[in-house]
């Protein structure tokens, strides 16, 4: 194995910065600031997040029932239910919040749900 002299090592070594500076602003122009690798100066935080009382499901998203459930008027088990939803029943989630959906079933009846019953 040859090795090398001094002048030669120092070529290898600007090649290498420049290569390694190189690599850096590439990479740097190719992140989003919004990505979770943005941490360069520069780049705008991201606002912090706080607990929100919005639906985590949007509208019009259907859900199959798992198995027979209650359909409730109010998000608690001590309501009492509107009726039963059979097993392999369709229903139209409006929202999800706390561990309830709340549902629109086939006939246009809207209550609440345990949310753990749904499939997506």
């Amino acid at each position: 194995m040859a090795y090398l002299e001094d002048g030669e090592k120092v070529i290898i070594g600007i090649v290498i910065a420049f290569l390694v500076i190189f690599g850096i602003v590439t990479l740097r122009s190719q992140i989003k600031y919004d990505s979770p690798f943005a941490v360069f100066s520069g780049a705008p935080s991201a606002p912090a997040k706080t607990a929100e009382k919005t639906p985590v499901v949007a509208q019009t998203t259907n859900a199959v029932v798992s198995e027979n459930l209650n359909l409730r008027p109010s998000p608690d088990r001590d309501s009492t239910p509107i009726k039963v939803l059979q097993t392999g029943t369709v229903v139209g989630v409006i929202s999800v919040e706390n561990g309830w959906a709340k549902v629109i079933d086939d006939t246009g009846r809207e209550g609440y749900v345990a949310n753990n019953y749904l499939r997506y």
